[in-house]
C-alpha cells in the first residue's frame, strides 16, 4: 500500500507539473513505455538439455520541459520493473532483474541563452525487495534480501549553474548540494549507511554535484539518452566520488515494436559488499565495488505525450 501511495504521489506531482500552465505552447513533452518478455521451454525428453525460463521487463520514461522568457523547468520520471524465473513449478519464484523509481526536477532562471541559475531535486529508490545471488551458485534462488522500497532511498537537492550549449545538452554544477540516504528497514542499514557515522535510518551529506545529461536522435527511429551524476562529500573522504551513470537506447522497428538497451553504472563508497575470490568464496572482507547492470529487451513500445 505504501508503495502504491508513493507511486501515485509521484505521478500526481508529475501531472501537476504539466497542468501548471494553461498555455501548453511553452511545454515540450514526451514519453516512451515499453514491455518486453521472453519464454523458453522444452519437452521432458529433449536431447540437447536446458531449463525453462520466463522473463518480463516493463519501463516508462516521461519528461515535461517548460520554457518561457527566462524561466526554465525540466522534469523527468523513470519507472522500471522486471522479473525472471528459471525452471517451473510452484516452488520456482520470479526474481526481479530490473527495479527503479527515479524522479528529477530542475528549475532555473536564464541569465543568457546558454547559462542558468538552477535548483535541482532528485529522488531514487526501488519498488520491491531484491535478493543477493551467490556468484558460485547463480541459479540457486537465494533467501537473503539486500534492498526494498525506501531501503535504500536517495534524495538530493542543491543550487548551482546549468550550462546548456545546445537544446539536448545540460551540464549542471552545484558547489553546495545535499544528499540524503534513507534506509527504513533496520537489517539493511549496515549495507548503505556507515555504522560509525550513524545507526539511524537517515544519513545527511553535503558536497559538490556535477550532472551531465544528453539526448539525441542517432538515426531515424533510433534515440539515445544518457545522464551521469557525480557527487563528492565535503565532510568525509572528499576524494571519493559517488557515480551514477545511466543510458537508454531505443530503436523502433515500427509503431508498436522496439528494441531497448539500458545500462546503469554505479559507484558509491558507502555501499559495502562481501568480497569474494575467483571461486566465488567469501574472503571475509567488505568493501565498495563498481556496480554495473544492462537490460536488453525486445517487445511492445508506445510513444505518447507528444
Amino acid at each position: 500500500m505504501n508503495r502504491m501511495f508513493t507511486l501515485c504521489l509521484i505521478l500526481m506531482a508529475f501531472g501537476a507539473v504539466q497542468a501548471q500552465e494553461k498555455d501548453t505552447t511553452y511545454w515540450k513533452k514526451g514519453g516512451i513505455a515499453s514491455l518486453g518478455f521472453t519464454n523458453s521451454d522444452q519437452s521432458r525428453y529433449w536431447q540437447a538439455g536446458g531449463i525453462a525460463s520466463q522473463s518480463i521487463v516493463g519501463r516508462i520514461n516521461v519528461f515535461g520541459n517548460y520554457e518561457k522568457a527566462k524561466t526554465s523547468w525540466q522534469n523527468d520520471l523513470t519507472l522500471g520493473l522486471g522479473a525472471v524465473r528459471q525452471g517451473k513449478g510452484d516452488e520456482t519464484r520470479f526474481i526481479k532483474n530490473e527495479d527503479r523509481i527515479i524522479l528529477n526536477s530542475k528549475f532555473g532562471h536564464r541569465f543568457s541563452p546558454k547559462l542558468l541559475l538552477s535548483g535541482l531535486f532528485s529522488f531514487r529508490t526501488q519498488f520491491i525487495e531484491g535478493y543477493a545471488f551467490a556468484p558460485n551458485q547463480p541459479t540457486v534462488t537465494p533467501s537473503d534480501t539486500v534492498s526494498n522500497f525506501l531501503a535504500p532511498g536517495y534524495i538530493e537537492f542543491g543550487l548551482g549553474l546549468d550550462w546548456q550549449p545546445a537544446e539536448n545538452i545540460s551540464i549542471y554544477y552545484s558547489p553546495v548540494n545535499s544528499k540524503v540516504t534513507i534506509v527504513t528497514l533496520d537489517e539493511y542499514r549496515p549495507l548503505y549507511i556507515p555504522q560509525d557515522i550513524t545507526t539511524g535510518p537517515v544519513r545527511y551529506e553535503i558536497g559538490s554535484k556535477l550532472n551531465i545529461k544528453y539526448r539525441r536522435e542517432l538515426a531515424k527511429n533510433i534515440n539515445f539518452q544518457t545522464a551521469a551524476g557525480f557527487f563528492a562529500n565535503y565532510l568525509q573522504n572528499f576524494g571519493n566520488i559517488d557515480v551514477n551513470w545511466e543510458t537508454l537506447t531505443t530503436a523502433k522497428v515500427n509503431n508498436w515494436l522496439a528494441i531497448n538497451f539500458a545500462t546503469n553504472l554505479i559507484y558509491d563508497d558507502d555501499v559495502r559488499f562481501d568480497i569474494v575470490d575467483d571461486n566465488g568464496v567469501s574472503t571475509g572482507v567488505k568493501g565498495p565495488r563498481t556496480q554495473f547492470q544492462h537490460v536488453l529487451s525486445i517487445g511492445l513500445t508506445y510513444t505518447f505525450l507528444k
